[in-house]
């Protein structure tokens, strides 16, 4: 199995380099540092990725790996499937994905077509108000409005090259 994941994901990264990304855009580790795993989300030029959301990969991610997002339109829902208490709510730790591991890297493989969308359904983005997505609802039974990404108490996390 360990084999067939390093493939896969060797194949993705391969189809990433061909498309464009480059090893020129990653980091490089500095003394004492380690360059962790490459974790693929969505599908890009016909490859599968091993995850189908972005939080999926962000679960079964360690410190120092990679996480490359294939464009598409990532409809995210881990605040409305963990409802933050009121108390959680003042301090910002919530959204549709939630970050809590240190020193990850989260890219997108196109800043315009790699979107994490609030929406509950139709197009990327629309305006319609019934495909509206306006989050949980607190203890007063208000609406308490959508975050894409929230980094929460974790350092060196690099988000980039995606619409959120």
């Amino acid at each position: 199995m360990k084999l067939v994941k390093q493939f896969c994901a060797g194949a993705f990264a391969l189809a990433l380099l061909a498309g464009g990304f480059s090893v020129l855009d990653a980091p490089k580790a500095s003394a004492g540092s380690t360059i962790g795993h490459i974790l693929t989300v969505g599908t890009y030029k016909g490859i599968a990725g091993q995850y189908t959301s972005i939080q999926a990969a962000v679960d079964a991610a360690q410190p120092n790996d990679w996480i490359l997002v294939a464009p598409g339109d990532y409809r995210e829902t881990y605040d409305m499937t963990h409802v933050p208490a009121d108390a959680d709510l003042e301090k910002g730790n919530f959204g549709s994905v939630l970050i809590t591991k240190k020193n990850l890297h989260i890219r997108g493989l196109d800043r315009i077509t790699t979107i994490v969308d609030g929406t509950s359904s139709g197009a990327a983005c629309n305006n319609v108000q019934g495909n509206q997505n306006f989050g949980p609802r607190d203890s007063n039974n208000r609406n308490i409005g959508r975050n894409g990404i929230v980094v929460y108490k974790a350092d060196n996390v690099d988000i980039s090259n995606l619409t959120t």
